[in-house]
């Protein structure tokens, strides 16, 4: 059985700095909740409900230390007054376990529009930030060797 632990989490967006798929520094957490509709096809003269499945949806979060020019690298993405919070999906890759060059990461890929970028800042902290997603399409787990960097 394998075990996994949260250090070893990495978060990455598909906003290419000098070519390459970007890391979020500073992470803090991220979550993905993955989710299916239900649709009732109970019929009359039956006395319990049944179901089938509906549409699956997915969403993600992220919490990270605010890092300004991590802000400025993924500016186009980031910016609310850019317009861009919510436009044009990007391909992100959230690693449960991230072994660089090993083959051995556990990661959940797909595309996502960032719905909302939140800054906190409070007197007696550090500044953070809040990152949420709404995957579009489908999601896909992957594990072991066939993860693509």
């Amino acid at each position: 059985m394998a075990i996994l632990t949260g250090n070893n989490g990495v978060l990455k967006l598909d906003a290419t700095v000098g070519g390459a798929v970007a890391t979020i520094a500073a992470v803090r957490n991220f979550s993905i909740e993955l989710t299916s509709d239900t649709i009732e096809s109970t019929t009359m003269g039956v006395d319990v409900r049944t179901y089938v499945k509906g549409m699956s949806s997915w969403s993600g979060s992220a919490d990270i230390y605010f890092d300004p020019t991590e802000f400025d690298t993924y500016e186009t993405t980031f910016n609310p007054t850019t317009g861009l919070v919510g436009a044009s999906p990007i391909n992100v890759k959230f690693y449960l376990d991230y072994a660089a060059g090993t083959g051995n990461d556990t990661v959940f890929t797909g595309s996502a529009v960032v719905t909302g970028y939140t800054v906190n800042s409070s007197f007696d902290g550090l500044v953070e930030a809040s990152i949420s997603f709404q995957g579009s399409g489908a999601s896909t787990f992957s594990t072991g060797s066939n993860v693509a960097p």
